[in-house]
């Protein structure tokens, strides 16, 4: 499977970590390539996803993150943790 040029959207997530919501997105922003086969007059199909175009916008991606992006994320997570404590412990008080 590591030689495959195409895979499917389960196949994404497994090798690349990329789940199907974020897959549509890059795909309709045009940061990855992919073909839907399906057969005449069928409004479903399968999704393959082009592996190389996938390598290529991860390659792409930088590995710098603004110092402020990071302070904002560890302040929601510290949020975040602190309300999920709250809610555990207004629940056990519950019980």
């Amino acid at each position: 499977m590591d030689g495959a040029e195409f895979c499917d959207l389960a196949q994404l997530k497994q090798r690349f970590g990329i789940g199907r919501s974020l897959a549509y997105l890059l795909i309709e922003r045009g940061d990855i390539r992919s073909v839907c086969l399906r057969r005449k007059g069928n409004i479903k199909g399968k999704r393959l996803i082009y592996v190389p175009s996938v390598r290529e916008f991860i390659a792409s991606q930088s590995d710098d993150v603004d110092p402020r992006l990071s302070a904002k994320c560890k302040a929601a997570n510290a949020v975040m943790r602190e309300k999920k404590k709250a809610a555990a412990e207004a629940e056990a008080e519950g019980e």
